[in-house]
């Protein structure tokens, strides 16, 4: 309708639409279902111990959802979010030395990265140990506007002491520095088992407030304290047990700092958390929501400002579910994870390279994963959204539901004395290996994909090219307490007295070495407890396909498995298709015949075939008539062959097992225990 020169839209009256209940939808989805069970098929059970509900409705109760910007900040600390402050593309740089890592950060530096990320290692990775290896790193970079995150491992103030003193000889004033030199004592122990020094957790936190109070009295916009869930999700965590792990170590550290004569607001100011994101999307956005809520009000109930309780919040995705095997389809995974992290809201992101898992990731790796938060905020206009999420129905109830899940297992953890006590018993260990155990069986049956790893797998998939010296293993360096038995001057536990000694030409550790001999430590025994490793969902599939490259490369052919196709094709394909899918899980290949008529023949076909193992293929019907007479007419000639089938009769199973099946392949098969049967059988 046009009115002038305005247009108006025409009033539409949706009377006639009236709105449909609960229970209207459950019945028309009930008919849909034909008979099948509506909670089994409609509700889906996570590891992490919720149950997603088929449909949410405003009916539905969820807590009250303030405004972005306002207390508890479940919808972010900014009122206009990333259009009041760009989230920061904060890319790790993998590399061998100090010079590599410069002139990588300085090429990336013009192609999208607007803040550094420094991921030091000193057995695995990069090694800045001392002053020269640090202005070597940082040469040419802007110091004073770019924000720059550093993760040291165990040496906090040591660390920071060389950072200050390339950017004092850079001209640097440090009231202008952004980033932090994120020290997480506790995070490095879960990670390795103890701390580099041998002293009790005191020592460190002692290094921690020195640090903490040098930056509030010089370095505002500075953060001292990391808080990290890497080591937690690395492992295989759930998203609670992550969050909650994350939140108590936090806790302990404004207890700590409080101890050393820091308050609240100064302590929250000065911290940053790392998440790692995974792969169910709408979960992780529920869950970074969740952690900003759950900090904001812990930090308000410990006595802190309002405004200290804004979370600042870096999400990196998730090394436990990148894949060697198939490694591209991690470009599909890095980037869905991204999008989780931009639609929670985070401040800075790191998108892992596709080929992480297999090598030292190349510049065109490092390229497409930096280019993904920028198309996700500058092409999809992310940044001009704030808090996308806010108001979904079934995102802020499951907001609700990680908020609860999360810190009911934080208050575990305060309950056996906090995050301290918790891993030195094991009991946090003990429940993310659990955690991990059930996430590879249900990827070994099958119930979690894992695509081109155990589903729809890429037999003629070319591998990445690995340049020597390109993987971890090539580039190892030595521990960080190489030249312990060197003895340093007593370093006084200050920033001035740490600069100093990096100044001399000592190294990190050395240096850490000295601060933690010289420090007053009250909490008795070294900290240790058994350290998460780092693992990834797929391994055990890579395994399997592992064996049979093996087999390739020594025989110059794939394994092969015989399949008895019963009948025409309709008889026969479903379930023919299926076990093909099913066995390529294990890197083996199958001759696939036309149907046969008569399993007499299917029994000579695979008797002359060569292969140690065959499958039937047919239906359900037909079975009790085929598998008793293939299986006598195969014995004749090849009893020593292995017999699957595919499917599972129900009535029938110890019938054909009797007959002579030894093993079946059907859709609640554990697939991972079912292909390493074969794959024995075959002699890999």
């Amino acid at each position: 309708m046009q009115q002038g020169n305005k247009t108006t839209a025409p009033e539409i009256d949706f009377g006639e639409f009236a709105p449909a209940t609960y229970a209207e939808w459950r019945e028309a989805a009930v008919a849909a279902l034909k008979g099948a069970d509506f909670d089994k098929k409609l509700f889906t059970k996570l590891v992490e111990g919720i149950t997603l509900h088929p449909i949410y409705n405003k009916w539905d109760e969820h807590s009250p959802v303030m405004p972005a910007g306002q207390f508890p900040y479940r919808r972010g600390t900014r009122a206009l979010g990333y259009m009041e402050k760009p989230c920061e593309i904060a890319q790790s740089i993998p590399a061998s030395s100090p010079e590599d890592f410069n002139a990588k950060l300085l090429h990336d530096l013009d192609r999208g990265l607007t803040a550094v990320n420094v991921q030091l290692n000193c057995k695995c990775g990069l090694k800045l140990r001392k002053q020269a290896d640090w202005d070597a790193a940082l040469r040419g970079v802007r110091l004073d506007g770019l924000p720059v995150y550093v993760t040291p491992g165990s040496c906090g103030l040591g660390t920071l002491s060389m950072f200050l003193n390339t950017c004092k000889a850079a001209g640097v004033k440090t009231a202008d520095l952004k980033g932090g030199v994120l020290y997480d004592p506790v995070g490095k122990a879960v990670m390795k088992g103890s701390l580099c020094g041998g002293k009790g957790i005191c020592a460190y936190y002692d290094q921690m407030a020195v640090m903490t109070k040098w930056a509030v009295a010089n370095a505002p916009g500075f953060q001292t304290i990391g808080v990290s869930g890497l080591p937690y999700a690395d492992s295989g965590a759930s998203a609670f047990e992550e969050v909650g792990a994350m939140l108590s170590t936090a806790v302990a550290y404004l207890r700590a700092m409080e101890e050393r004569g820091l308050s609240v607001d100064e302590t929250a100011a000065h911290m940053r958390f790392t998440v790692s994101i995974g792969a169910n999307l709408f979960l992780e956005i529920a869950k970074i929501r969740a952690l900003r809520e759950l900090w904001a009000i812990i930090v308000k109930e410990c006595g802190g400002s309002e405004e200290a309780a804004k979370i600042k919040l870096h999400a990196r995705t998730s090394f436990w579910t990148l894949s060697k095997v198939d490694p591209w389809v991690n470009l599909l995974r890095g980037s869905a994870q991204a999008f989780s992290a931009i639609m929670g809201g985070v401040d800075s992101i790191d998108v892992l390279p596709f080929d992480a898992a297999v090598r030292m990731p190349d510049e065109f790796s490092r390229r497409i994963a930096r280019n993904c938060p920028l198309i996700l905020l500058g092409e999809c206009n992310l940044d001009k959204v704030v808090d996308p999420a806010g108001g979904s129905w079934y995102l802020e109830n499951l907001t609700d539901e990680a908020s609860r899940k999360i810190w009911e297992f934080f208050q575990g953890i305060e309950k056996e004395g906090g995050i301290v006590k918790a891993l030195k018993a094991g009991s946090i260990q003990k429940k993310v290996n659990a955690t991990a155990a059930r996430r590879y069986e249900l990827a070994d049956q099958r119930r979690q994909s894992i695509v081109g790893v155990n589903q729809y797998v890429n037999l003629a998939e070319k591998k990445l090219e690995v340049p020597e010296g390109s993987c971890c293993s090539a580039h190892k360096g030595h521990g960080c307490c190489k030249n312990a038995d060197i003895q340093l001057p007593v370093v006084e536990m200050s920033v001035d007295s740490a600069c100093k000694a990096a100044e001399e030409g000592f190294s990190t550790c050395l240096i850490n070495k000295a601060l933690v001999a010289g420090a007053d430590c009250k909490c008795g025994e070294p900290l240790e407890m058994e350290a998460l490793p780092k693992r990834r969902l797929a391994e055990r599939f890579e395994s399997l396909l592992a064996k049979a490259d093996a087999w390739v490369a020594e025989k110059g052919s794939r394994p092969m498995v015989f399949f008895a196709n019963m009948g025409p094709l309709r008889q026969h394909k479903a379930r023919a298709d299926f076990s093909r899918d099913f066995l390529r899980a294990g890197g083996l290949d199958v001759v696939y015949p036309a149907g046969f008529q008569t399993p007499e023949d299917a029994a000579r076909a695979a008797a002359e075939s060569g292969c140690a193992v065959c499958v039937i293929c047919s239906t359900d019907d037909t079975y009790p008539e085929i598998v008793p007479a293939f299986c006598k007419a195969l014995r004749e000639t090849r009893p020593d062959m292995m017999v699957a089938l595919a499917g599972y009769p129900a009535d029938y199973v110890e019938a054909f097992k009797e007959a002579g099946v030894d093993i079946f392949i059907h859709v609640k098969a554990n697939c991972y225990n079912t292909v390493e049967a074969i794959q024995n059988k075959i002699g890999l």
